[in-house]
């Protein structure tokens, strides 16, 4: 399904409301621009927003941003360089322009088959510890696990692998606490995305230039290297989660029990949202789990929200995660006591940390 972008007036105030995030880890400087471009009507800028209005919309303001972003990376690999490089607003935005305008086919076609396919190799924490206090809890030993938007797909490959959790869970505390690793009873792991599935040449376009970020990556990749699970353990699909009859199909035949969308919801239209989760609620097998996490402000505020749905079909938010990334504190959010009282979460000792 292709995606088409909202028009020049919600794509500005999407454009202000990333520029103005408290962190800046590349993106800052290209995003300010577009905003002072769509204040001032820039026809290049402008003219790609109209574009992907032409049809009802399918993707968020905010994808819209950061996708137009990454395109103008993936045509201009060191534009922000060379913007920065400029002295002045008003010159940097005729540059930006120049170099929409020179750009605009290869920026058209990333735009109407990509999307923001970032993959940071520490999502799979929350979902570890969610999905082994649940499924520990109510004996189920058949869970067939289903990454939706899974991007590079690393996390279906992380889950079960204390390598990889015990190399990163000390820089997530839970109020002060490190959760135990708790294996999670998998019998199949599916990684989906849209069409055609994203390669690490192109989630490297989707990464911000700057040195926070280069060290991200060179995590992600050392991540790859070192993950105990094949990729071959792994079944990926192309299927677009907008395809409602169709990933309602998917979920159904392959007895899918357990979803995790990180970071997928936010690029969706807000009016398409809640009917993509009601599929994925009404079609999983008894007893099942869905866990979604979602930056804060539709990425405007640091940091990232985790609301599931168990086997009663309703939302909790039961999480709060400082940093986006996964790093920092993640702080329980009162609906999260009563899951975690049926559910229980047990933490390492300082003694078990240590060895």
């Amino acid at each position: 399904m292709t995606s088409r972008l909202p028009g020049p007036t919600t794509m500005l105030r999407a454009a202000e409301r990333l520029s103005a995030h408290p962190q800046d880890h590349g993106w800052k400087a290209i995003y300010s621009l577009f905003a002072q471009g769509f204040r001032q009507s820039s026809p290049a800028l402008v003219d790609i927003a109209l574009r992907f209005h032409a049809l009802p919309p399918d993707d968020s303001a905010t994808h819209g941003i950061t996708l137009l972003g990454i395109a103008l990376k993936a045509a201009v690999p060191d534009v922000v360089d060379r913007l920065s490089a400029i002295d002045g607003p008003s010159q940097r935005l005729r540059a930006l322009e120049g170099l929409l305008a020179l750009h605009r086919p290869m920026i058209r076609q990333v735009m109407g088959q990509r999307h923001n396919s970032f993959t940071g190799a520490r999502r799979f924490l929350v979902p570890q510890v969610l999905l082994g206090a649940y499924f520990a809890t109510l004996g189920n030993d058949d869970v067939n696990f289903a990454d939706l938007g899974t991007g590079l797909g690393i996390l279906p490959r992380q889950l079960n692998c204390g390598r990889s959790f015990n190399r990163f869970r000390d820089d997530l505390t839970w109020s002060g606490k490190v959760p135990e690793f708790v294996p999670i009873p998998l019998a199949r792991r599916f990684g989906v995305d849209r069409g055609t599935l994203p390669d690490l040449a192109w989630v490297r376009t989707c990464y911000g230039p700057s040195a926070y970020y280069g060290r991200m990556l060179d995590e992600l990749t050392s991540t790859l290297e070192a993950v105990e699970t094949p990729a071959g353990a792994v079944a990926y699909r192309e299927l677009d989660i907008l395809d409602r009859e169709r990933l309602s199909a998917f979920l159904k035949q392959e007895r899918i029990n357990a979803v995790n969308l990180s970071y997928v919801l936010y690029e969706l239209a807000p009016a398409v949202r809640e009917s993509v989760v009601d599929t994925i609620v009404n079609s999983l097998r008894y007893p099942g789990l869905v866990i979604i996490m979602e930056p804060l402000g539709e990425l405007g505020s640091p940091g990232c929200a985790v609301t599931v749905y168990d086997h009663r079909r309703r939302p909790l938010r039961i999480l709060a995660v400082s940093d986006g990334h996964f790093r920092g504190e993640v702080t329980e959010l009162p609906p999260g006591n009563d899951f975690r009282r049926r559910y229980p979460i047990g933490f390492a000792s300082d003694e078990a940390r240590m060895r």
